[in-house]
């Protein structure tokens, strides 16, 4: 799937079903006291040979953390941040899964690696507000004016299981490829 970049588009997103939960999260950059909770919402999300190892996980933060955001609520009985999910990215030059396996600081494409809530906290329109908080923070990143690419990336990339297609159309990206 490719995000259609355009900033008007991306800063207009909304799930239309804004709740007491979503009004609540924060969002902030991953650091590294943060990855082994990412970690076990990743591997607790995905099946096993799909799930990013820790080691994975430690690297996109270390080599690509400015693409790396967490969704936050505040724990009901202590001022702690609780992490409920995150997306992950690097930059590439070609979209490929031996290209994505490393970051490459000038890549034109930013290829998102994970969308990913903890499953208590799905259908709840979180990862809905995520991705509108993280396009927005992207396309405000990159420098994008319109589709010219210049200045950043020029394109913003995901591969995305068939049943998950409407919810990424409805965030804005369109299918390349079934």
């Amino acid at each position: 799937l490719q995000h259609r970049h355009s900033l008007k588009s991306a800063l207009h997103l909304s799930d239309g079903n804004e709740n007491n939960l979503v009004d609540s999260l924060s969002y902030r950059p991953v650091n590294t006291d943060d990855i082994s909770r990412c970690y076990e919402i990743e591997s607790s999300s995905y099946p096993e040979d799909e799930a990013a190892s820790l080691e994975n996980l430690q690297h996109r933060q270390q080599n690509a953390g400015e693409y790396f955001m967490c969704a936050t609520k505040p724990h009901s009985e202590t001022n702690y941040e609780h992490i409920i999910g995150f997306i992950c990215s690097t930059r590439c030059n070609e979209f490929t899964e031996e290209s994505m396996s490393v970051h490459d600081a000038s890549g034109q494409i930013l290829a998102i690696h994970s969308v990913v809530v903890d499953a208590s906290y799905r259908r709840q329109g979180v990862a809905s507000a995520m991705m509108n908080k993280y396009l927005k923070q992207m396309l405000s990143m990159s420098n994008l004016v319109a589709d010219t690419g210049q200045n950043g990336f020029s394109r913003i990339l995901l591969l995305a299981k068939s049943n998950l297609l409407s919810f990424y159309v409805d965030c804005g990206f369109m299918v390349l490829r079934p």
